[in-house]
């Protein structure tokens, strides 16, 4: 699930805008919706890349736990887990952000892909 320093990526998807922040107790949920993206080739692939998490934080994608980092950076392949429309989560501890967050097209072949 982490992150290969040297893969290669294709395409960059920044996920800006549009958080919904729902407090929870100590723990805020941020969830941000986003389609699949267009023009994918075959031997390509999707990571989700969060490399500036604040403290511990639980990201899951479509309902579904991506990971858990006690703090810094996650990367991981979601390639299989996208749908037509998507729902990414990712709580962290009251007023805290997530972050920049990413989608990254990258080569099926590359390194951690």
């Amino acid at each position: 699930m982490n992150d290969a320093p040297n893969a290669p990526v294709l395409h960059t998807i920044r996920l800006r805008g549009a958080w919904t922040t729902v407090p929870d107790g100590d723990r805020v949920r941020h969830t941000r919706r986003f389609g699949w993206p267009t023009a994918l080739d075959l031997h390509e692939r999707i990571w989700l890349v969060c490399p500036d998490l604040p403290g511990a934080a639980a990201v899951a994608l479509n309902g579904i736990a991506v990971g858990l980092t006690a703090a810094g950076a996650l990367a991981a392949d979601v390639s299989a887990r996208l749908l037509p429309r998507n729902e990414l989560e990712i709580t962290t501890h009251a007023g805290a952000h997530p972050g920049d967050v990413r989608l990254e097209v990258r080569p099926a072949d590359s390194a951690g892909g």
